[in-house]
């Protein structure tokens, strides 16, 4: 059967129209240009007193044209009014077009240049074992949470064999939250010497890993 329905013809594209909003300005100018040049040259002919034919003939052939032109000067207001507002739209239009298009570049601008959010996977893995129910998980938490403290004071060119004597070397002024790497420090250093006798639960885990998180902020790595 049939289709009842008729396709839709697609919308026919404006004389000048173009996918760049500023070649259809440079148009429209050329545009504008090329009618005020052919309107000023159908004046000077009309009015200028040079014939630009020779005998009877011409000045008869003058005298009509003369006679035309007024005839259609009078409505050249009227003309020229709805010329003028075409002229509006078209330029309302291109300057909506050039508004759009400067948006779109804008986007795609802020899209190419703006920073991607980095996370660190161990500290990520750390967070996500310092909210497990499993108390072993909670342990490792700690410890990896504490290799990363010592990656940190390596990079940093501390000097001493552990982790305690690089922060026995720290100067305050350099390392804001060095207390509360010590103290994180030393509840790692009771679960690796005390193993399952050192009694922790998730409250107190979250604690620790909280006085993680103020050093690792304060060095950007998370």
């Amino acid at each position: 059967m049939a289709d009842d329905k008729k396709e839709e013809s697609p919308a026919k594209p404006s004389l000048f129209a173009h996918p760049d909003p500023f070649v259809e300005i440079v148009w429209t100018i050329l545009t504008i240009l090329v009618i005020l040049y052919l309107l000023n040259g159908f004046v000077a002919f009309f009015t200028s007193s040079t014939p630009y034919f020779s005998g009877g003939v011409a000045f008869s052939l003058k005298t009509y044209l003369v006679n035309l032109f007024w005839k259609i000067f009078a409505y050249l207001k009227y003309i020229m009014l709805v010329v003028s507002i075409g002229l509006a739209i078209w330029i309302v239009d291109l300057y909506k077009k050039v508004v759009a298009l400067r948006k779109a570049e804008a986007a795609l601008l802020y899209t190419a240049v703006a920073p991607k959010e980095v996370k660190n996977p161990t500290w990520e893995r750390i967070l996500k074992n310092s909210q497990s129910p499993n108390e072993n998980d909670w342990r490792l938490a700690i410890i990896e949470a504490d290799i990363m403290l010592g990656d940190i004071l390596e990079k940093v060119g501390l000097m001493g064999e552990t982790i305690g004597d690089k922060l026995k070397v720290v100067e305050k002024g350099d390392f804001k939250t060095v207390d509360n790497a010590w103290e994180a420090h030393k509840i790692r250093n009771q679960i690796a010497h005390e193993g399952g006798g050192f009694i922790i639960n998730q409250h107190e885990t979250k604690r620790v890993i909280e006085l993680y998180q103020t050093v690792f902020e304060e060095f950007k790595i998370i």
